[in-house]
């Protein structure tokens, strides 16, 4: 995505078309200024990249089209995924044809859903995490758009053109949902025939059981056939590699260790890519998906360092629902005088809601931009219809969210990992939300403090947009009629005290949803309630510092006789501008 920095080494009469190739494959790509046209890019990054998951667009489009009995056409596929994104601001489409497992597409390497069952399918409509589906669905749509002509992948990269977008695959690397359902447990759509009859490809005493062995040649062997097969048969514009789908590539204790492994399957894949490159007379770009800080890459086994030194990627994708990303500097210090983009990545839902509401997707985007971010990377964005539309508009925009309210949420760690492992500790185990969640918090005796860092992106006072209003917003529970005190950088907050239970209101979070639109894997509504109860404190808006602030929280009295400590849950910052 950007230049090598070797430019200075090439003849000013090589040919031109030549020298573009030559110093993007030499480690530094440069972006589509034009997908559309072969020989119009720049040297700037994407704003806003939107991962698509195919498999719910496969899988749960009947809840978008109620009417719809058979399988999904090209019109109505090409709607699920694009009316969301159209006129959003989503500059790279990365599209996730399945589980890398197998194959949402017509492949010549990966088997169709279901195929090693001979397409028998689970009688269960709540096969997949208890979410009403219709399992064969996973397979009759990707097929019914193959057999007229339309595999998916064409037409993504089709439909990418017409808009002016840059079309990636988005390939899981390592994805184990195949193994959330017991080992044995026939038939499982998910699970390919090559984890079945070669027991010994996979990582051994995991919770999540099918999680590929990297270690294995013929397991490498077998993903550079399908990233391959995306190039030799499609004009994409690029590969996401996800290796947060999922994370045990070895055995335990031996990630970074094997981490050469992997770095050396990283050259092949370059190489590889490189050829067909030259063939089509373009770069092929090579994006990673990677924990949000260095260190947890490395525990990991994944040498970004190396990576990066080498030529071997052309941007970062960092994390999973991250509400900010202190790490970026860590990052940012690994490619010296090279810069390339690092897109922290953002989630719809997390820290108490199914789905967030516009203000808190606002408010951590805003903090990610502050962080440094290049642009921001969407994950698990499963809206149908163009609703939400707006909201990403803003987001790939940080002028655009300046005056606009926001709701800053302190991230909560998963309640399945507060005591030793669990499935969701295998499958998801490098991020903030299980290895520096700041929440929750207990205070357990009276006088005990407690002191968080709150980031806020806005100049709250600032003379050309300044807030009208701010208001903390504190999740509580373990209560027995406490008395908590509250102050900002330094100073108290008003009112001096408050009763941990008599104050308690009620904190109204709603979401409306316009009919015929709605959320892919939720029942159709028209409205989503997300109300909680909590302390609720006007904050005096020239108290808040652009950048992290410090709040405290101390248990001034607790009655005798308390026998579990004050939990602290949930922490939230709401600004509101009167621009709206």
């Amino acid at each position: 995505m950007t230049g090598s920095g070797k430019a200075s080494s090439l003849p000013h009469d090589f040919p031109l078309s030549r020298r573009r190739f030559l110093l993007a494959g030499a480690g530094g790509l440069a972006c589509l200024a034009n997908p559309g046209r072969s020989d119009a890019r720049d040297s700037r990054p994407g704003r806003l990249l939107f991962n698509c998951d195919g498999s719910m667009i496969h899988c749960w489009g009947r809840a978008a089209l109620p009417q719809n009995s058979g399988p999904l056409s090209r019109q109505e596929f090409t709607d699920l995924v694009f009316t969301p994104i159209e006129n959003s601001g989503v500059d790279t489409l990365l599209f996730s044809f399945g589980s890398g497992n197998v194959a949402e597409y017509q492949s010549d390497v990966l088997e169709w859903p279901g195929q090693a069952d001979r397409f028998q399918f689970p009688e269960s409509r709540t096969w997949h995490g208890g979410i009403e589906v219709d399992p064969k669905d996973q397979y009759l749509n990707p097929k019914s758009l193959a057999d007229s002509g339309h595999n998916p992948p064409r037409i993504i990269v089709d439909e990418c053109r017409r808009r002016g977008m840059r079309a990636f695959v988005s390939l899981r690397m390592n994805d184990i949902h195949d193994g959330q359902h017991p080992r044995g447990t026939l038939p499982n759509p998910e699970l390919p025939t090559f984890k079945r009859i070669n027991p010994d490809w996979l990582v051994p005493d995991l919770d999540w059981w099918s999680a590929l062995n990297f270690e294995v040649t013929p397991v490498r062997e077998l993903k550079l056939r399908v990233i391959e097969e995306f190039f030799d048969r499609w004009d994409f514009d690029g590969i996401e590699l996800d290796w947060l789908r999922h994370t045990f590539y070895f055995p335990r204790g031996l990630e970074r260790e094997k981490g050469k492994v992997l770095t050396e399957f990283m050259r092949t894949v370059r190489r590889s890519l490189q050829q067909r490159a030259a063939k089509r007379g373009r770069p092929i770009e090579i994006a990673v998906r990677v924990p949000e800080r260095v260190e947890w890459c490395l525990e990991g086994g994944f040498e970004v360092a190396a990576w990066i030194r080498e030529g071997l990627v052309d941007s970062l994708i960092l994390g999973q629902g991250l509400t900010e990303c202190r790490g970026l500097s860590g990052f940012r210090e690994l490619m010296g005088s090279r810069r390339l983009p690092l897109y922290p990545s953002l989630y719809p839902f997390g820290n108490g809601y199914p789905i967030y509401p516009d203000e808190v997707i606002r408010g951590s985007a805003a903090n990610l931009w502050r962080d440094g971010a290049d642009g921001l990377y969407t994950f698990n964005w499963f809206f149908y219809g163009s609703w939400r539309s707006r909201l990403l508009r803003e987001i790939a925009d940080p002028a655009l969210l300046q005056d606009k309210d926001k709701r800053y949420t302190l991230v909560q760690r998963f309640e399945a990992h507060r005591t030793g492992r669990s499935p969701r500790s295998d499958s998801v185990r490098f991020n903030t939300m299980i290895k520096a969640a700041p929440l929750p918090v207990t205070l357990g005796r009276a006088g005990a403090i407690q002191t968080l860092t709150l980031p806020v992106a806005d100049e709250t006072s600032s003379t050309s947009s300044p807030a009208g209003r701010a208001e903390l917003l504190v999740g509580l529970d373990g209560l027995s009629g406490d008395i908590l005190e509250f102050s900002l950088n330094g100073r108290p907050l008003e009112p001096g005290e408050m009763d941990a239970v008599k104050d308690l209101a009620p904190v109204a979070c709603r979401l409306d949803i316009p009919p015929g639109q709605g959320i892919l894997g939720f029942p159709p509504r028209r409205r989503l309630d997300m109300d909680f109860s909590g302390l609720r404190l006007p904050v005096p808006v020239a108290r808040l510092t652009r950048g992290r602030n410090q709040l405290s929280l101390r248990l001034k009295r607790r009655p005798s006789g308390a026998d579990r400590p004050v939990r602290v849950s949930r922490i939230e910052l709401s600004v509101a501008y009167d621009t709206e």
